[in-house]
């Protein structure tokens, strides 16, 4: 069963039903924790407060923007709080308008996120389905997810309804701001005719399957190495150990039945 990251409804047109957000993607990464040295033990970043020259426990801490250079404009929890409202209030994720597909740029999606609908919305939802399917659009709405609002497009994947955020324009770079663009050097019409062949004869159908996190798969590889290596020293130890009880006892054992020779008495020379 997928983690529920968000519920509420979902409108377009006169149209209005109830659904929930499931994360789509699952982070597989390989999580490595900082340990120390000496006691492999793992680390705790503790908060600091360099100008007061001390750690700083979580109930003296406050949000701040700084506007300039060591000037801070600070805000509650209250004022966070109640801007928040504002927003997450709305329990309603309302479509805009449709657009095709092929007209958002790829730059632009960061997460997707399965929609469900529960018993009440089926057939609603089955409309939207199938309406974007039939017409190759998506919808344009806007979200407020993980305490922040989000442009999102709805569109059909499969038997299911998608959700995936996109970023705003404001938040992407300038093309122009990157080193060395404007100094490219210009081709020629043999160079470009040159390139398209090369690039057509390594062209293949994309499959996902095929792909695969080679290096995570072998940092796994060397953790589970590592760590069968580790039990197997810690066997062997425990074996050598229990070997060694074993000839101590044995031996004290054999010490046991052996007859004592008696003890000859000194002989006192005559004076």
């Amino acid at each position: 069963m997928l983690h529920t990251a968000w519920k509420g409804q979902l409108s377009f047109g006169l149209i209005e039903f109830p659904i929930k957000l499931h994360g789509a993607v699952e982070d597989k990464d390989i999580k490595l924790r900082t340990l120390h040295s000496v006691c492999y033990k793992p680390i705790h970043h503790v908060k600091r407060c360099e100008h007061c020259e001390r750690d700083v426990a979580s109930d003296e801490l406050i949000k701040g923007y700084e506007t300039s250079e060591g000037h801070f404009v600070t805000l509650s929890e209250h004022e966070l709080d109640e801007l928040k409202k504002r927003f997450s209030q709305s329990k309603t994720i309302d479509i805009l308008h449709f657009v095709e597909l092929e007209e958002i740029d790829s730059i632009y999606f960061d997460k997707s996120y399965y929609i469900s609908a529960n018993e009440f919305g089926g057939y609603e939802y089955s409309v939207l389905l199938e309406g974007l399917a039939l017409s190759g659009k998506v919808g344009i709405a806007k979200v407020f997810l993980y305490s922040k609002q989000q442009l999102a497009i709805i569109r059909s994947y499969g038997d299911c309804l998608l959700l995936q955020t996109l970023h705003f324009h404001e938040e992407l770079r300038h093309v122009q701001d990157v080193p060395h663009v404007d100094a490219l050097p210009s081709l020629s019409t043999k160079d470009r005719e040159a390139a398209v062949e090369i690039i057509n004869k390594l062209s293949a159908p994309f499959e996902p399957k095929m792909h695969h996190n080679d290096y995570r798969d072998m940092l796994h590889e060397l953790i589970q190495s590592k760590d069968a290596m580790a039990s197997f020293s810690q066997q062997q130890s425990e074996q050598d150990v229990t070997k060694l009880m074993q000839m101590l006892k044995l031996s004290i054992d054999q010490s046991n039945l052996k007859p004592r020779k008696p003890r000859k008495k000194a002989i006192q020379k005559k004076a």
